[in-house]
């Protein structure tokens, strides 16, 4: 009984992408401690909100797309669900454009409305599904530039680590949203939805992230490594979890057989960004 409560509550919390929520506050923490930023309680809303807003937005579209006889649960139970979801959806749309205009800073505002349309315009591209190449890559910059925009554009670049952790943290995003396409290329196939795929080979797919991966997490460990005689006063813990961000997928498809009849893989997935929270907490007390 109770391994049915917990599939049922993992089911609800990922079609729902309140695992992406949870992961978006990791990395919007984490941002912060890179940053030096200190960001206005609001904005801590604002972040998980404006995600679930796009990638429910995502589903919705993909579900209406797809119809009754998707096999993909997001997609299912978001064309099964598409009425209160959407009125849910409007609802939290309009609280976030609310209180951004009147609660957050001009500039930070600004670089919203910028993000807001690079997000509309991801959207009307997969509405139009014309274009399916690169869907990974615009999601990643877009949750980049989502959590990263306004620590920035508050507090700046104040040192040379933070474009490099930036990098690698898109790197890390990046690689993470192509291993859920390798993983869940079966089930994209069927519904006619492969993305990167479509250009690239699985094989050759699974290549690049395995090496990118091991790339990206060896920069970040050594700049953790070096980062208190380089760079005085940047979070080591920030750089380990950069670290792990990049890892990850690559772990994940290096045994993928482990992972590839379960939901574990995205619990993975999901959980590492997650873990930005710790710099955070250290960085508070």
């Amino acid at each position: 009984m109770r391994n049915v409560s917990e599939n049922k509550l993992w089911f609800y919390i990922h079609v729902l992408s309140l695992d992406v929520c949870l992961g978006v506050l990791g990395s919007g923490a984490l941002a912060t401690v890179v940053t030096g930023a200190k960001m206005k309680t609001v904005w801590w809303f604002l972040l998980p909100l404006s995600v679930w807003v796009i990638y429910t937005l995502d589903h919705l579209l993909d579900g209406k797309k797809v119809g009754e006889n998707s096999i993909n649960p997001r997609h299912k139970f978001h064309y099964d669900h598409s009425k209160i979801l959407t009125i849910l959806c409007t609802i939290a749309a309009i609280i976030s454009a609310v209180l951004a205009f009147l609660l957050l800073r001009e500039i930070v505002l600004l670089g919203g409305v910028l993000l807001a349309a690079l997000a509309v315009l991801h959207l009307g591209i997969a509405r139009w599904g014309k274009i399916r190449f690169g869907k990974e890559f615009s999601v990643a910059l877009i949750y980049t530039l989502g959590v990263w925009f306004g620590p920035l554009l508050v507090v700046g670049f104040r040192s040379w680590t933070i474009p490099i952790l930036l990098f690698l943290f898109f790197l890390g995003t990046v690689l993470n949203l192509v291993m859920n396409s390798l993983m869940e290329a079966e089930l994209d196939a069927k519904e006619g939805q492969v993305y990167l795929l479509g250009v690239l080979s699985p094989k050759l797919a699974k290549e690049w992230v395995l090496r990118l991966s091991l790339l990206g997490f060896l920069a970040a460990l050594v700049l953790a490594g070096g980062i208190r005689k380089w760079a005085p006063g940047t979070s080591v813990s920030a750089s380990l979890v950069i670290a792990l961000i990049c890892a990850v997928p690559g772990g994940i498809l290096r045994y993928a057989d482990k992972f590839q009849d379960s939901q574990k893989y995205r619990i993975l997935g999901e959980g590492v960004f997650i873990l930005g929270l710790i710099p955070w907490f250290l960085n508070s007390f």
